[in-house]
């Protein structure tokens, strides 16, 4: 894929910065012959804390500014290289996207720390490593709107007849903040669907804490960066739960697919809900499979209160991100599951799927291909809630370690 930074007098129209004050970047791969289009909004943590102080410490370091504390996950990297192939729904290859291999595709890099939704007039005064002042900007609502602009008026995506606003982990958070809102930017005619990967973080307690302690720094709530329907629904005092899943997805209007494991490897690992069972060290792992149990109520419950079109493949894996393939590196399950073939699979074992009412098993990949291109009336294609435990589901057994 190719990198490309928003052109300034794009960025300065929409007011839109990183954090560090730099212009958002994307990489894209065009198909010039397509109409249809993937944008796929890259995650990496948030910056935040119980306290707007913990939060501005976090993002700075997030910014690079000052050393990362460990609080703001995946310090944001400014010198973007263009990476060849993000796999999964990015993939180019037809062997293992063969639906949407040729469609343009869109990687929208993350840096405002706040899923995309963060929108503050001023900037934050801090230092850098040398005590110097230094500027620290929250505008993730404006970066998105710069992007599209750019997409719109220089890449040919005036043209789309259909757009897929995909995201994983605070990328998939990031697209239940902004899916609604894309549809206002972009012609009535285009086909808009949210496939938002790994974004269902569930309002477990230091989530909602650190969340209501960001929001007054972020400006999410406050600035309308999330789902309108969702802050309308809420008096000022509860808007925070607008900025977590389980509350957003009954208000979207947006056609949305929601793919998330029920037992979501960096929920766990970061709420410390319990220990994961294997095979090799058993252990009582009931608080986990409670968590798992309470996500899948939830995402039911969601699309249960929707008013329009929506469907989510929830598994029993012990796993993060499914639908690419680029962070198969880690030390832990992620970006494993879209297709056997891929990598992060092989890695760790998985041929991910989760049996349909009709008992057909079905892949991530299969699974979201048939609801999106179902032809059937209401809500199109299978909704997969797998009823199997963690470590139930022969498909994706952890071990604890890689396969290999």
């Amino acid at each position: 894929m190719k990198s490309r930074t928003v052109p300034q007098p794009t960025a300065d129209k929409h007011g839109a910065k990183c954090l560090n004050g730099n212009a958002p970047t994307l990489e894209y791969r065009l198909n010039t012959s397509s109409t249809k289009w993937i944008l796929f909004l890259e995650g990496g943590g948030w910056c935040y804390g119980a306290t707007g102080t913990d939060t501005i410490k976090s993002c700075a370091g997030k910014a690079g500014f000052v050393p990362n504390d460990g609080k703001s996950s995946h310090p944001l990297t400014h010198d973007r290289h263009s990476t060849p192939d993000y796999g999964g729904v990015m993939g180019s290859s037809p062997d293992t996207n063969p639906d949407f291999h040729s469609w343009n595709a869109i990687f929208i890099h993350y840096c405002d720390g706040a899923s995309m939704g963060s929108s503050r007039t001023e900037p934050i005064a801090v230092k850098d490593h040398n005590g110097k002042p230094a500027s620290l900007w929250m505008r993730g609502r404006n970066n998105f709107n710069a992007v599209i602009d750019d997409l719109l008026s220089t890449q040919g995506m005036s043209k789309a007849t259909e757009v897929i606003l995909s995201g994983g982990s605070a990328g998939g958070l990031a697209v239940f903040y902004n899916l609604d809102h894309l549809v206002t930017l972009l012609p009535p005619s285009v086909r808009v669907t949210g496939f938002p990967d790994a974004g269902f973080f569930m309002d477990a307690p230091n989530y909602v804490a650190d969340f209501k302690g960001a929001d007054p720094v972020w400006n999410v709530t406050g600035s309308g960066g999330t789902n309108a329907n969702c802050l309308a629904a809420y008096p000022s005092a509860e808007q925070w739960k607008c900025l977590l899943a389980p509350y957003l997805l009954e208000h979207i209007t947006a056609d949305i697919y929601v793919m998330n494991s029920a037992y979501d490897a960096w929920q766990i690992g970061n709420n410390k809900v319990g220990c994961v069972s294997t095979p090799s060290k058993p252990c009582d792992d009931s608080a986990v499979q409670a968590y798992g149990t309470a996500l899948k109520a939830r995402v039911k419950a969601g699309l249960a209160a929707k008013k329009t079109a929506g469907g989510a493949f929830i598994d029993s894996c012990y796993v993060h991100e499914q639908n690419v393939n680029y962070c198969a590196n880690q030390g832990m399950p992620n970006c494993v599951g879209w297709s056997p073939l891929e990598g992060g699979s092989k890695k760790w074992g998985y041929t991910t799927a989760v049996k349909s009412p009709t008992g057909e098993s079905l892949t991530p990949q299969q699974a979201f291909s048939k609801y999106y291109f179902s032809k059937s009336g209401g809500p199109p294609g299978p909704t997969l809630i797998d009823p199997l435990a963690l470590q139930k589901n022969e498909h994706c057994v952890y071990l604890g370690h890689p396969a290999y």
